[in-house]
């Protein structure tokens, strides 16, 4: 055991590991994030505060469709910050470990809110295989599968494909959001359970969460609940 902590020593040595907010150099058991940017983050109050935020963006955005069940989110998403920083980088730069650490914060979240046992199994909103070529792996499942380590839930990213290729969500119109994701999920054609949780990385309209929770909801989910790292301010 020692061993191998020396050999991570040396690794961090030769390769220094750096926060993507501040780039400043992260001490061996810190992952991608340090401390100081953490605090910097808008933290919802409780899980309370996070579930009523998203409920609201649900009927602002998508006032005739479904909203979950419950929700969770850990921070508010605001342009130009640290956390958007942290984001992108987890994102679209390979630093996918990051996931690693908002899926434990939101599991903790979860299971402080007593609803970690109603779960049959955790869904990441999918991406199209096109971009999991382009990106090497989908952030949404990493978050997903690092919380479904704390809530003891079985991960499924095999009940939902996007078999639509759609532009990037940023920069576009609630309507036009909307529109992008319009047919965009179909259920994979496996058996789906009544009650789910529903995982992504950030949520503006709740546009694309709308559309896997009616594919979900089109196979037999009856109660999907939705975590999410960020709510854009």
């Amino acid at each position: 055991m020692r061993g191998g902590v020396m050999f991570d020593e040396m690794l961090h040595l030769l390769y220094p590991r750096v926060c993507a907010g501040c780039h400043s150099l992260l001490v061996s058991e810190e992952k991608g994030i340090c401390p100081e940017c953490i605090a910097t983050f808008d933290a919802f109050s409780d899980a309370d505060a996070a579930g009523c935020a998203i409920q609201e963006r649900f009927g602002h955005s998508c006032p005739t469709g479904n909203y979950p069940e419950r929700a969770w989110s850990l921070y508010r998403f605001h342009k130009n910050d640290r956390l958007q920083r942290v984001i992108h980088a987890m994102k679209y730069e390979g630093v996918h470990r990051l996931g690693e650490v908002f899926g434990m914060l939101l599991a903790e979240m979860i299971a402080g809110s007593g609803a970690d046992n109603r779960f049959g199994c955790i869904v990441p909103v999918p991406l199209h295989r096109l971009k999991v070529v382009e990106r090497t792996y989908n952030q949404s499942e990493i978050i997903a599968r690092s919380a479904a380590t704390i809530l003891r839930k079985d991960v499924r990213p095999d009940l939902v494909i996007r078999k639509k290729y759609t532009r990037p969500q940023a920069g576009l119109s609630p309507q036009e959001r909307q529109s992008n994701v319009k047919d965009a999920f179909v259920p994979s054609g496996n058996i789906v359970p009544e009650n789910i949780l529903l995982v992504d990385d950030v949520l503006t309209t709740g546009a694309t969460a709308a559309a896997v929770m009616h594919a979900l909801e089109s196979a037999g989910a009856v109660n999907i609940s939705l975590a999410t790292v960020a709510l854009a301010a």
